[in-house]
């Protein structure tokens, strides 16, 4: 099969290279691809910066936001049956440490990335452990189905204190800091407040998303929140861009 390789060590640097069909190992089950996604993390390791450069193996086949048909079963796989529809949680597990027994495996201390430090979805076919293969329902658009990935990375953030009824905060509208806008309002918020620097684009998008205040870099955001509010502040509030500026606020 044909795959989207990382072959050089420069900016760019893929090549389409033949690749064997993989065959699912024990535990894990083999994917026909249906739709994968272009991640900010696959701009990074386009760029090959000083991160990619450290954790992406030449000749790795990148790609991880990602949905497909379960092909092949490998030994002990009970969970799942060829046909079934997934999407694919990219975070690889040893399900033996500290986080992971706490059920925090997305932050295992010996995990790794599908499709960073491991061969991924820019292929036809690709091997994951069934644990990572999430059932899909069907008639959900395979495009859609690829990013549920990030739409979790957001619900998980939100999650994490109250949202139905609650006044919630959206520090950052990237991808992900979109979908919580859209989410929080879907889940039940009674008013979003989305933060962003200077891309007016994406502020307008989260207008569209259902945001009811969206501030920028010439707004005090703590006074305008405090001012919106009654002075009782938000809720909730949610980083989702890792900026300085956007933590202090957050």
């Amino acid at each position: 099969m044909t795959a989207w390789t990382k072959t050089r060590s420069e900016v760019g640097g893929f090549t389409q290279e033949e690749h064997s069909v993989p065959s699912p190992g024990p535990g894990e089950v083999l994917i026909r691809t249906k739709s994968t996604s272009v991640c900010g993390t696959d701009i990074h390791i386009w760029k090959w910066d000083a991160w990619s450069r450290e954790n992406v193996p030449l000749g790795t086949v990148t790609g991880h936001e990602t949905s497909g048909h379960v092909v092949a079963l490998g030994e002990g796989v009970d969970s799942h049956a060829v046909g079934d529809f997934i999407a694919v949680e990219c975070h690889l597990a040893c399900w033996a440490c500290p986080r992971c027994d706490e059920g925090n495996a997305h932050v295992c201390e010996n995990g790794s990335i599908f499709g960073v430090h491991s061969h991924g979805a820019f292929a036809p076919y690709f091997v994951v452990p069934a644990t990572n293969a999430r059932h899909v329902p069907a008639g959900v658009d395979p495009n859609h189905a690829c990013i549920q990935d990030p739409l979790g990375n957001a619900i998980h953030t939100l999650t994490g204190g109250p949202v139905d009824g609650a006044t919630v905060a959206v520090h950052g509208l990237g991808p992900i800091g979109l979908f919580a806008v859209n989410a929080a309002k879907a889940m039940g918020a009674s008013m979003v407040v989305a933060v962003d620097w200077d891309n007016t684009y994406r502020m307008d998008l989260a207008k569209d998303l259902g945001a009811d205040l969206v501030l920028g870099k010439d707004d005090d955001v703590v006074a305008c929140i405090l001012a919106a509010t009654e002075g009782r502040g938000v809720d909730n509030s949610c980083e989702f861009s890792g900026a300085a500026s956007a933590l202090s606020n957050a």
